[in-house]
């Protein structure tokens, strides 16, 4: 309102000014012009006193020689000699001039010369006999009675219009500042006027309830490594104090607990390095190196590595004309399909049949590794990249494994700046697509 109110202020001051400006040029046009007529007269020997009977009533003129002030013609004796302007008005004031009143005119005074003689030719104008004056100093005071009525309702109109405004803000506002970690359920309201303020509800509406998915979900990570760590745990203290009561006397039962306490210990190893490789890929500690790797070595390599490691497994692989190269880390790509290949193997089990291809689509390069095993149930395909997944309803410890790799995997081509997703064979095997 305040911003509203000094910008009509500015522009009626503005508008003031131009209209004053304007006035001016005029009426220093018109004394010129007479000045112009003046000397045109005075260079023709006309009779100027006959002739300027037809001069508006308002303007004085005076024509004196320059040297001897000599005044040769005037129509109003009162007004003084004043300097030459050349073209240029100016106001003269002078107090008490008249014994009722104050002299105040616009003059023009321009030099003349004929037959070698310097005149004056002086024109005025009686400011206050001015319509014009009297109305640029009045208008100032009209804009201001017609303008405060108006402020008065815009004031109005905006206090309304901020008010029904800010209501639906400050029920938001409220609403949000009950909202916390276990209240993210909660909605902000949302009405039917589909403007900024629902779009901003909308907007916070998504917030929260992303941000309950991923509280759920650490909350869930939580419960899970407790799970994970809390049976070795338990089986290291069990075993200790089977040692600690009886066992240590007997040289059997002393060697198999330590193999018990050792393979225990190896799993909870890999439990915390498996999390922290996570964490440190996800923070970009870990920063891929990309480089133009050959598929059909990679490949190889894979093959190679994995008939020393299970001499059971069938591997074979085909790559695509034209997509012999991908630009990424080539070692943690490996990993990822180090991680993928041992899957298939641990649920496949014997005559375990891998297939690995690559190939172009839509311009994007796919990796695939596929397996003729049981494949992913199809309540749980989605969940397979989740941390501590492992198939089962009971997460059973006997199938092997934290439920980490998987997770990494994904985490890791990731970070490639690729996707990867679970499927299964038209034959009922597993598959896994990476396109990078």
């Amino acid at each position: 309102m305040l911003l509203l109110t000094a910008a009509v202020i500015m522009l009626s001051v503005a508008f003031v000014f131009l209209i004053r400006h304007f006035i001016r040029g005029s009426q220093t046009a018109e004394l010129n012009f007479a000045s112009a007529g003046l000397a045109y007269m005075l260079e023709n020997g006309e009779d100027i006193e006959h002739e300027t009977m037809k001069f508006p009533y308002y303007i004085a003129y005076t024509i004196y020689e320059t040297e001897t002030q000599k005044i040769l013609f005037c129509n109003d004796p009162f007004i003084p000699l004043l300097d030459v302007t050349n073209g240029q008005s100016r106001t003269y004031v002078k107090e008490d001039y008249f014994l009722d009143g104050d002299l105040n005119i616009l003059y023009v005074a321009n030099s003349f010369i004929k037959d070698g003689r310097h005149y004056v030719i002086q024109t005025t104008l009686n400011l206050d006999m001015d319509t014009s004056r009297q109305f640029i100093e009045m208008l100032p005071k009209a804009i201001l009675l017609a303008i405060f009525p108006v402020l008065i309702i815009c004031f109005l109109v905006s206090l309304f219009i901020t008010k029904n405004t800010i209501k639906p803000v400050v029920k938001i506002t409220k609403m949000a500042g009950t909202i916390s970690s276990s209240h993210l359920d909660t909605l902000l309201p949302v009405s039917r006027a589909e403007n900024e303020i629902d779009m901003l509800a909308k907007a916070f509406n998504e917030l929260f309830s992303q941000l309950k998915k991923d509280f759920d979900r650490e909350r869930q990570f939580t419960s899970d490594v407790s799970h994970e760590l809390k049976t070795p745990v338990a089986v290291i203290a069990g075993q200790t104090n089977l040692l600690l009561r009886w066992g240590k006397e007997n040289p059997g039962q002393l060697e198999k607990s330590l193999n018990i306490i050792k393979d225990e210990t190896r799993s909870m190893q890999a439990i915390i390095d498996n999390l922290l490789q996570i964490a440190r890929i996800e923070n970009g500690r870990i920063k891929p190196v990309f480089e133009k790797t050959n598929l059909n070595d990679f490949f190889e390599r894979l093959k190679q590595e994995f008939a020393v490691y299970s001499p059971d497994t069938e591997i074979s692989y085909g790559v695509e004309s034209g997509s012999e190269e991908a630009e990424t880390d080539y070692e943690l790509m490996h990993q990822v399909f180090t991680v993928i290949i041992q899957n298939s193997i641990k649920f496949t089990g014997k005559n375990c049949v891998i297939k690995l291809a690559a190939y172009t689509e839509k311009s994007r390069l796919v990796l695939e590794e596929s397996d003729n095993g049981p494949g992913f149930e199809d309540d749980k395909i989605a969940h397979v990249f989740e941390r501590f997944f492992r198939g089962d309803e009971a997460h059973a410890r006997s199938a092997g494994g934290c439920g980490l790799g998987l997770s990494i995997a994904k985490t890791i081509v990731t970070a490639l700046g690729g996707t990867v997703e679970a499927l299964n064979t038209p034959s009922h095997g597993a598959k896994i697509r990476i396109t990078l």
